[in-house]
């Protein structure tokens, strides 16, 4: 489908960036969720000054630079950015003549889809963050109106889990295509 064609960048491999999109997103995710649940009275999520509305602010600001990055590396003028990427590129599958093969990335290609799947997906954790904030209210009459007492915070901390995983992965992948942008990419690949 096009409209998801962004989160093509998860497909590409190589052996670096399982750490990038999983592990440290999953480390730092873990301990966000278990400082909230050891907290006596732990931070706001949803209300005023809470997480979401938090980060719904940077991601403002986020979405609108992750295009630029996008437009700007597809349109930007240099010897080294359609080299392939040095030492071991990473390769993404693609069929060619009816064959999957493995097609390793030059540098704008990778970049584009990186800052393509970071724009992607800050829209999407945004418009979630906006839903959130819109129904919580509703939600929480209908889960208080459950009469098991945990159901509220489980949810919270599962919500909460599944929010930071998202945006630490976000992080850890802006801070890698920002280490491509202002460093690596104008190196040259020896």
């Amino acid at each position: 489908m096009k409209l998801l064609a962004p989160l093509r960048y998860l497909s590409i491999r190589h052996d670096e960036k399982r750490r990038y999109d999983l592990w440290y997103p999953l480390a730092g995710a873990t301990v966000l969720t278990l400082i909230y649940a050891l907290l006596e009275v732990p931070f706001s999520l949803l209300g005023k000054s809470g997480l979401v509305p938090q980060v719904n602010g940077l991601l403002q600001v986020l979405i609108g630079f992750y295009i630029a990055a996008l437009a700007a590396i597809s349109t930007f003028s240099s010897a080294t950015i359609d080299e392939k990427m040095a030492g071991t590129p990473p390769v993404i599958k693609e069929m060619y003549r009816g064959n999957l093969i493995n097609v390793p990335l030059a540098r704008r290609r990778f970049l584009c889809f990186l800052f393509g799947y970071l724009a992607l997906v800050s829209f999407v954790v945004f418009a979630c963050g906006v839903l959130a904030s819109l129904f919580t209210k509703p939600a929480v009459d209908f889960i208080t109106g459950i009469p098991v007492n945990y159901a509220l915070p489980t949810l919270k901390v599962i919500f909460l889990f599944c929010y930071s995983f998202v945006l630490f992965n976000l992080t850890t992948t802006t801070l890698l295509g920002l280490y491509y942008l202002s460093v690596r990419i104008h190196q040259p690949n020896d």
